[in-house]
């Protein structure tokens, strides 16, 4: 049975084949990496853009929106930071899904529910802005999202049941044979789950990879701070700054591949006006990146975004 959301990866050394049986959970496969930003640029220009836009609280371009659109685009220039493993074997994402905590309102005690969205190399700032909006308006309302109803249907179960059902699961996850119908909703099953803790005003931690569902990649965002910097003049001054705290599964690259990814988010970040248009990515790397059909990932957000 072929999985929808993936396939095999292209150009695989041997060697890696073996490094899934000598390290066989993400947990003894972590690497850490810790970027700090630079906003003096990336500040001015938010709130320049949601001025010449117009833009109310509920429809503005964050910090947040910049980074999902970083992240998406530095995925088109360096595919195998999409891939994974699962059942000791090596996989390719066969999209580009995100997912991250929604607060049904800001207050401490409010229901939460996650977005898992689907993104493209080839989007922008507005078409990233108005898709995230777009998910964020309906997952807090009454209805809610898909997610969150799988997460609810299951946690009616007596715990004897939630045992049985996660080993059974686990066993198909690790044969390639876990139905659609659980993994589709399911927010681990994405390429990178993001923690905005920054909206909370917490610092980024370096969080835990899951080791339930696909995703190689678990980044936080912290706080917008002032910190101390030497400029070119050799004075210190003080700079608006964020964090993200970057936790991988390191089988899935090598430490040049995540040195050239990481660099090419911050200066997305750091440079957000080169996200405005689409990018030119290589013929070479689409086919690395194994995505479907465009339609079929995005066609049922870009009808609802228009209207945001």
């Amino acid at each position: 049975m072929k999985r929808y959301d993936r396939t095999k990866p292209l150009n695989l050394p041997r060697f890696r084949l073996i490094e899934p049986h000598v390290m066989r959970t993400r947990d003894e496969s972590i690497g850490y990496f810790r970027c700090t930003l630079n906003l003096t640029k990336t500040l001015p220009f938010i709130e320049q853009y949601n001025r010449e836009h117009n833009f109310d609280k509920t429809t503005r371009l964050t910090l947040f929106h910049i980074i999902l659109c970083a992240t998406a685009r530095t995925f088109g220039l360096y595919p195998h930071l999409n891939r994974f493993i699962s059942g000791r074997k090596y996989w390719q994402h066969n999209r580009l899904q995100f997912s991250f905590v929604v607060k049904k309102k800001l207050e401490a005690y409010a229901k939460e529910t996650f977005a898992k969205i689907d993104f493209d190399p080839f989007d922008t700032l507005e078409t990233v802005r108005k898709r995230v909006h777009a998910f964020i308006y309906e997952a807090r309302t009454d209805k809610g999202n898909a997610t969150e109803k799988e997460i609810d249907d299951w946690g009616k179960y007596p715990r004897w049941l939630l045992m049985l059902a996660v080993k059974i699961f686990r066993i198909l996850e690790f044969f390639g044979r876990m139905p659609k119908s659980l993994t589709k909703p399911d927010p681990l099953y994405s390429s990178v789950i993001f923690a905005n803790l920054g909206s909370v005003g917490l610092p980024a931690p370096y969080h835990h990879i899951f080791e339930w569902g696909t995703s190689s990649w678990f980044i936080t965002v912290g706080k917008i701070h002032k910190a101390p910097v030497v400029n070119e003049k050799g004075e210190v001054v003080a700079q608006d700054t964020v964090e993200l705290g970057v936790t991988v599964d390191e089988r899935i690259s090598e430490g040049m591949y995540y040195n050239l990814g990481l660099k090419a988010i911050t200066d997305f970040i750091e440079n957000p006006e080169k996200l405005i248009d689409p990018p030119e990515i290589p013929e070479e790397n689409l086919r690395e990146l194994a995505l479907i059909d465009r339609d079929k990932r995005l066609a049922k957000w870009d009808k609802k975004y228009k209207k945001k």
